[in-house]
């Protein structure tokens, strides 16, 4: 990454980021349940990203890049908030914070995009990964290399990923037309 100082890099970086912006929305969407808790996380992702700006080389897109880092937070704040609540279980004195994860405002929840989101939230990690991949339009060859899985077993996982999104926003009462 070449730069001609700190200003210079700063604006870069928020010049892609904004250009990026809605990609890093989609993952707190997916991984976030509640309009407050989508915020902390993207918050939390654009504090991440800018700590690890430095180290951006342009190896890859910034795009990948980006998600990389989007996905590796959500993914261990999601960890971190399992093992606080594990640990509040067993002694529910040692823990005050870290609340159970917001339900859906009820009013969001009827449009289609909020109901696929609910969906997409119910998946295991590596599947909600390789979705959110398709849903960026990446080639199943891409998501192949940041999943390290083949090619063809991305094709066969997205497959079933739809059907199982068709049965969830089925039983949620979301009909296709």
């Amino acid at each position: 990454m070449s730069s001609n100082g700190p200003r210079d890099s700063r604006r870069r970086f928020l010049d892609l980021l904004h250009g990026h912006q809605r990609m890093v929305r989609k993952v707190c969407a997916v991984y976030a349940a509640g309009p407050e808790e989508r915020e902390d996380l993207f918050q939390e992702i654009v504090m991440q990203l800018w700590r690890a700006w430095p180290s951006f080389r342009g190896d890859s897109s910034f795009a990948t890049w980006a998600y990389r880092v989007a996905l590796n937070t959500a993914l261990f704040r999601r960890r971190k908030a399992v093992t606080e609540r594990s640990v509040a279980a067993k002694d529910p004195e040692a823990s005050t914070s870290a609340p159970a994860p917001s339900e859906p405002d009820p009013a969001e929840t009827k449009e289609a995009v909020q109901l696929l989101h609910e969906c997409i939230r119910t998946l295991r990690e590596l599947d909600r990964a390789i979705v959110l991949l398709h849903l960026e339009a990446r080639p199943h060859a891409e998501i192949a290399e940041f999943t390290g899985l083949s090619t063809g077993n991305v094709t066969v996982r997205l497959h079933r990923i739809k059907n199982t999104l068709r049965e969830c926003l089925a039983a949620r009462g979301y009909v296709e037309e």
